[in-house]
This record gives structure tokens, sequence and C-alpha cells, in this order.
């Protein structure tokens, strides 16, 4: 798909059989890479929000917490997006990201308006190479979001909420980072889902969020506080998509549980859309020059 379709689509918000996504990475921003730099000291798991409480006494907002938990400050990523349709047609896409949260940064302390910046740059396939996206999410207000077409060689400003990944099987909504207070959780009996114990969380998005989703629910392995499967209605109560989380492919990096890969799958349009981990280096060294607009046009 050429960098002109790809504005398009983004324009339009239409989807087309076999077209490659582009922002499904942020679904991992708990996501950190193999670095061929010498041995780290590993640092020691992250504390459990609510370590104390025993699981049958945790409200669904209290376990969501605990997903919320799992993932760095700062992260550089190499990936890779598969999508697939019912006639067995399939295009990959790779991009690098670039991830900081800066709420736990002394030098941004004081603006206290700052959330997170994420950089994510296509390298593959070659029509695409250079095309970048910057989202700065913001406290109080909504999120900033910019589009580099390395083709036209120029920046724009642009608003992802609503629109679907270029003809993928996830939206915007699906890819951009939660927060605690976009939703409401109920949490539901205990399962078992994949030969693992999991906790059962209906999360209802609040009415500020303007969600395509009247509901989605979670199943969220208990030890490692990792979503396995998460199935979503639309506003007319119907079940529209599926994400499923393989155990096997989850990993442990630096005291973070990493999902090195997950398949996104379409109900009704018997499609999917898997993503792949390929590098990950945790707690990158990054500050807010990375992040810089001028960094898009950058080759």
């Amino acid at each position: 798909m050429g960098v002109q379709r790809l504005a398009r689509c983004l324009r339009r918000g239409r989807r087309g059989a076999g077209q490659a996504p582009c922002l499904l990475a942020l679904v991992l921003l708990a996501l950190p890479v193999a670095s061929d730099q010498s041995p780290r000291v590993v640092p020691a798991r992250i504390p459990t929000p609510h370590a104390d409480t025993p699981d049958a006494e945790l409200s669904g907002r209290q376990i969501y917490e605990r997903v919320l938990a799992n993932r760095f400050d700062a992260f550089l990523q190499k990936s890779r997006l598969i999508s697939g349709d019912r006639g067995g047609n399939t295009q990959t896409t790779r991009f690098d990201m670039w991830f900081q949260d800066f709420r736990n940064s002394a030098a941004d302390a004081l603006e206290g308006e700052l959330v997170s910046k994420t950089l994510i740059r296509y390298t593959h396939p070659f029509d695409l190479r250079y095309t970048a996206y910057l989202i700065v999410n913001n406290l109080d207000a909504p999120s900033d979001q910019f589009l580099y077409i390395a083709s036209e060689r120029r920046t724009k400003r642009i608003n992802l909420r609503g629109e679907a990944v270029f003809g993928s099987d996830f939206s915007f909504e699906d890819v951009l980072p939660r927060e605690i207070e976009d939703a409401t959780y109920e949490r539901l009996p205990d399962v078992d889902h994949d030969g693992a114990a999991c906790f059962a969380i209906r999360a209802t998005p609040r009415p500020n969020q303007r969600s395509e989703y009247s509901h989605f629910l979670v199943y969220i392995e208990k030890r490692r506080a990792v979503p396995l499967l998460t199935r979503y209605w639309d506003e007319r109560g119907v079940e529209v998509k599926e994400l499923r989380v393989e155990r096997e492919w989850i990993e442990d990096h630096e005291g973070v549980w990493v999902p090195m890969r997950m398949t996104m799958k379409h109900l009704k349009h018997d499609s999917f859309t898997t993503f792949e981990v390929d590098e990950i280096e945790a707690r990158a060294r990054l500050d807010r020059d990375d992040f810089d607009l001028r960094r898009l046009e950058s080759h």
C-alpha cells in the first residue's frame, strides 16, 4: 500500500482486505528490546498493585490496575504486523517504535501535563519507508497526533480517534494507550482459559471517551496480570472482535511480562491482524529531544 493510498485511508477511515496497519504496537505499551550491549543488572520485579489483598477480595478496578502496572517507563522496539483475510492474502509491515512515560521523570514533574510520547516509523515495505507518527498523550487534554508523509516530506496534525487502522482489524481506540479512568470495571466470576486461572473483568467505557464499544470482556491471567483474551461488543450489543494472546509467547523482560505475539480477529469479516515483536530494549534512556517533531523528518 503506497503512501498516498495510506493518506487517503486515514482521511476516509476505510477498510480493505490485505492492507497493513501501522500503530498496532500501541496495544503493547507495556513493552520493552534485546540489546547487544553488555549485560544489565536485572531489577527486581515491578511491585504488584494491591499485593496484600487476597485475590478473592480484589475489585474489578484493582485487577485492571495490575494490568496497567505491567509496563516500562521507556523502551525501544522493532515489530512486524501481518494482516490476512478470508482469501488467504497476507501482507507484512515492519516498524520501529520509541516510547517514554514522562510521569515518573523528575525533569517533567513540574509541568504535570505531559503523560507520554510515542514515535513510530515504518521500515518496510519500501514505499512506506520513513512514514512516521508522533502521539503525545496529555493529562487533562486530548492527545496531540502527527503524521509525517515521507513522499511529501511534510508533517500534519491528525485525529486518530474513531478511525480504523488502515484496513486492519484494529481501530485506533484499540491501539492507543488506556488509562484506569477511561472506564468502569465489574469483576465477574473467575474462569479457566487456555489452561490458566484468570480473572474476568467487564469494562464499560465512560461516556466522555466516545468509545465505539458498549463494553469489552477481559480474561486476565492471575499469575502474570496479562490479558489473554479480550472480546469487544459494539454500540448495538453485537460482539465484533476478539484479541488473543498465546501464553507461550509471553516473556519476562527485566521484570515485565511481555506478549511477543497477539492476534486481533474481526468476527464479521473473518480477517485477522497479528502483531509480533522482533526486538525489544527495556528501560531505554530517552528524552524529549528524541520525540521532537523534527525527528519525524530525519531519515
